[in-house]
């Protein structure tokens, strides 16, 4: 892990309308290009996990980075 990635962990993954989604758990960085690829997010515990379109295990959910609209103080996605 990155110390630029360290600095993100545990902050809130929130969805569109600003509700929690989970926390953040790691960064997945393409080393070639520097590119954040996806993050792995540990799910809000009324998430049903069956329901998303994103490969889970667990209450672990990887959201490809095309997903995310940004990223401060917490994490928002695009959906």
């Amino acid at each position: 892990m990155s110390s630029f990635s360290a600095e993100f962990i545990k902050r809130p993954v929130v969805d569109k309308d600003g509700e929690l989604f989970g926390h953040l758990v790691d960064i997945e960085i393409d080393s070639k290009s520097g590119d954040i690829t996806e993050i792995l997010v540990e799910l809000a515990s009324d998430i049903d996990a069956s329901k998303l379109i994103w490969p889970t295990e667990g209450r672990l959910c990887q959201v490809p980075s095309q997903e995310i609209e940004r990223m401060g103080s917490s994490i928002s996605l695009k959906r």
